[in-house]
């Protein structure tokens, strides 16, 4: 009745952020003949809208995982820096497409799988679906780090196949918090 621990109510940032990241993967895979330069602005925007959201959670998140909130937050500043250097520079973003868009896979999924321990408080099922979800994210990032060429050959087949991934557990996160 008196809990200290804050309640969450629905996330509707991880709502939004889950079907922006779903219709991404639509118009990726979708429509192939999009230019990389779109992809890039694109994603600059997504990268900033996913920095943002969890920079709006981190004081929450403090609550129930102590300092690991702290590397959520240089995680967030991180997808922030790369939004505006998508946005600012899409030719640019070309060039380093493949890394950098690893590096984003890697850094999101660690930063997930950081604050993870949260979701229990919620139920094993969402806990166990995120695990899941990013672990799948990582190796993906992993993969596109090992290989940048494969990531410029099928870019728009993999950064769909993130989008849906990263879109459903962010939405799975939304209705979870709830």
């Amino acid at each position: 009745m008196f809990s200290m621990r804050p309640q969450w109510g629905f996330d509707w940032h991880e709502l939004i952020t889950g079907v922006l990241s779903l219709v991404a993967a639509y118009v990726v895979v979708g429509m192939p003949r999009v230019s990389l330069t779109a992809m890039v602005v694109i994603l600059g925007f997504l990268a900033i809208l996913s920095g943002l959201t969890t920079l709006s959670g981190v004081s929450k998140l403090r609550d129930f995982v102590g300092n690991w909130a702290n590397a959520a937050l240089i995680f967030a500043v991180v997808d922030l820096l790369i939004g505006l250097f998508f946005i600012i520079k899409p030719s640019s973003g070309i060039v380093v497409l493949g890394y950098v868009v690893a590096f984003w896979f890697i850094i999101d999924s660690v930063e997930r799988l950081a604050v993870v321990s949260h979701l229990r408080d919620f139920g094993n099922g969402y806990f166990i679906a995120s695990i899941i979800l990013d672990v799948l994210s990582l190796l993906l990032g992993i993969m596109l780090l090992i290989e940048p060429m494969i990531a410029m050959l099928s870019i728009t087949w993999l950064i769909g196949f993130y989008l849906v991934v990263f879109g459903i557990n962010a939405i799975v996160l939304a209705f979870a918090r709830r």
